[in-house]
């Protein structure tokens, strides 16, 4: 176990439960248990590969935490595509967000919202951390009316990862409200399946000590949650 948040203000102490769903059906298909302070995002590929050969998904659903370009990485090597929320890149200082500025991987530019262009460029060789990352400087920016919205120090960078075209391609797909509107309609039935498990059955907390039987009680439990719709399936057939 380890210490892990819900949220900012919500800390505790123990495992993460992380579970696919197929919507359609709808009926869990895999659970995952991990250490509380394991991001969500690194169990989206796990949970594919629990699925049958024939069964896998074409395509993922899921919130913000499966939208990270790790999670979108490691799909796309198995080849599912990701329909997710983009983590923003808004700085806390509130300045102008990422998603302002129009990022061009074929010439290599970034056009910032008042129309000027800097080429991307890579870091320095002695930033070994930044070596998978590149950086578009705008700098020299007066007069600007959205200066201090954008660079109040007087530079700005615009960080461009190693797999931004993942990160270009999910904000375009974002962009169609048609897009969104499935995503804002699947995404409910999937949080009813996981709130019976939190619940009904009291998934929120282990009644065992360790991970192993701790994954039992989730393996368990998943398998009441089905039962429900399966349960109105046979209903609706006698009637």
């Amino acid at each position: 176990m380890r210490h892990g948040r819900t949220s900012a203000a919500r800390p505790f102490t123990g495992y993460k439960l992380h579970a696919a769903a197929d919507a359609q059906a709808p009926l869990i298909t895999s659970v995952a248990l991990s250490p509380g302070n394991e991001h969500d995002g690194q169990h989206a590929a796990a949970l594919v590969d629990h699925q049958p050969e024939g069964r896998r998904p074409a395509r993922v659903l899921g919130d913000t935490a499966y939208g990270n370009i790790e999670a979108r990485e490691e799909l796309a090597e198995r080849k599912v595509a990701v329909l997710a929320p983009v983590h923003s890149t808004s700085p806390k200082d509130g300045t102008i967000a990422k998603e302002e500025f129009r990022i061009d991987l074929d010439a290599d530019t970034v056009t910032c919202p008042q129309g000027r262009t800097v080429p991307i460029y890579k870091p320095r060789p002695n930033r070994p951390r930044q070596s998978d990352t590149r950086i578009a400087r705008f700098k020299d920016c007066e007069p600007c009316p959205l200066l201090e919205g954008c660079a109040p120090t007087g530079t700005r960078d615009i960080r461009i990862s190693r797999r931004e075209d993942l990160r270009q391609a999910a904000l375009k797909e974002l962009s169609d409200p048609a897009v969104r509107d499935h995503l804002k309609r699947v995404r409910p039935r999937i949080e009813r399946l996981l709130a019976l498990i939190v619940h009904r059955y009291k998934g929120r907390k282990s009644r065992y000590l360790g991970a192993r039987k701790s994954t039992f009680q989730a393996l368990w439990t998943a398998v009441l949650v089905n039962l429900h719709p399966i349960a109105t399936a046979l209903r609706a057939e006698a009637a």
